[in-house]
């Protein structure tokens, strides 16, 4: 019987315990930073919200400075690596929010060759914070712009767009420039 009674009491000890983990850990981290995908795409969502209704009232008020006069729209280089993966994943993934807007990106070059139609196609690839994983977006170089070499550090703005080869749909950044 005393050992029923001290196991009950020892699981009610280790209950009472777990139950409090979750805010002593939350207590330990500095302001407001995120703790999962969750709260990043939250934070994005919020971020992404505040710039369309800035968007919105600069168009309202006619202060919008046009693409031809070097605005930029969606400016990859001013986020967090944790940011700009999601970002570039939901430019993958949801293309048409993105298309005709000016974006700027730094990432590292990559170069494919295609051995069947003997076209190479060019990207800026950025990883996430941990570096695990890369996204990345083809570009094409206005006129007069050279590649760099692969794996060099640029930085490249250009109009996203998509195009279609085969069945398969691609994004890519047009009259793309380095910066």
């Amino acid at each position: 019987m005393k050992k029923s009674i001290a196991l009950l009491l020892c699981a009610a000890v280790l209950f009472a315990l777990a139950g409090c983990g979750g805010s002593a850990g939350s207590a330990g981290r500095a302001g407001n930073q995120p703790t999962g995908v969750k709260d990043v795409l939250n934070a994005e969502t919020t971020e992404q919200n505040s710039q369309k209704e800035s968007a919105t009232r600069q168009e309202q008020n006619g202060t919008k400075k046009a693409n031809a006069a070097g605005a930029i729209d969606v400016d990859l280089t001013a986020l967090s690596s944790t940011l700009v993966y999601s970002e570039v994943y939901h430019m993958m993934s949801e293309p048409k929010d993105y298309l005709g807007k000016t974006v700027k990106m730094n990432g590292k070059m990559a170069v494919y060759h295609d051995n069947d139609t003997g076209k190479d196609y060019y990207a800026c690839i950025v990883s996430d914070a941990t570096a695990c994983c890369s996204q990345g977006i083809e570009f094409v170089l206005r006129n007069g712009y050279s590649y760099p070499n692969k794996g060099d550090d640029i930085c490249v703005v250009g109009v996203f767009t998509t195009y279609q080869e085969g069945e398969n749909t691609y994004c890519t950044l047009k009259n793309a420039s380095l910066a």
